[in-house]
């Protein structure tokens, strides 16, 4: 029997989770959590041969929760399921450990998301279709860099913090910094990317 950890803090998304995993895995024991603290403490205790988390739930510093699952169990799988951009986040997640092995849009097909939760348990790294077209058209037509690469992992959180509408003092609270970091992060961010402000940001992101 399949044992599954899903934690998103939209109850829609987790409920529809259940649902294709149970397609697939009729008698699958589903845990599930809405925020990054129960997670953990979920992860702590349980066993799971599958843990779907989403990296943009509330209170959550998901790049500590990474962390700290790595440290403790760094062969449980992961699957991050998300409504962020494939093309901004999924090549640094990826990238981040080996116990990420897929990362896939919410808004993707119900089929997909099947076969993403499949192959991972087979062992294998799942890349969508959207996310495999763009990596080929970049290598074959030379297309130009991700301005969003130059970004390091945590300077992504932040800015998916910032065009999600949260301020500096609530960045800093969710990630348990002061604000000065926040802000000279955010410098870095507008920098980077040449925007004047968070408009341009959220207009910028929206392209991809």
């Amino acid at each position: 029997m399949k044992k599954f950890l899903i934690a998103d803090d939209h109850s829609i998304v987790r409920t529809g989770l259940k649902f294709l995993i149970r397609e697939e895995f009729m008698d699958a024991e589903i845990d599930e959590c809405q925020d990054g603290n129960s997670a953990w403490k979920k992860i702590q205790t349980g066993e799971y041969d599958l843990t779907i988390l989403d990296i943009s739930m509330p209170a959550t510093d998901f790049l500590h929760l990474l962390k700290n699952v790595f440290d403790l169990k760094p062969d449980l799988k992961i699957l991050i399921v998300t409504m962020s951009s494939e093309r901004i986040y999924a090549k640094k997640y990826l990238n981040l450990s080996p116990s990420v092995k897929g990362f896939i849009n919410k808004e993707a097909a119900p089929s997909e998301i099947r076969r993403a939760i499949v192959s991972i348990l087979n062992n294998k790294k799942y890349l969508s279709p959207r996310l495999l077209d763009i990596q080929i058209q970049e290598i074959l037509k030379g297309k130009e860099k991700n301005p969003f690469d130059a970004l390091s992992i945590r300077e992504l959180e932040i800015m998916n913090h910032l065009v999600s509408g949260k301020d500096i003092p609530e960045i800093a609270g969710i990630l348990s910094v002061d604000s000065s970091i926040i802000r000279i992060h955010k410098a870095n961010i507008m920098h980077k990317l040449g925007v004047s402000n968070v408009i341009e940001l959220c207009e910028m992101v929206q392209r991809f």
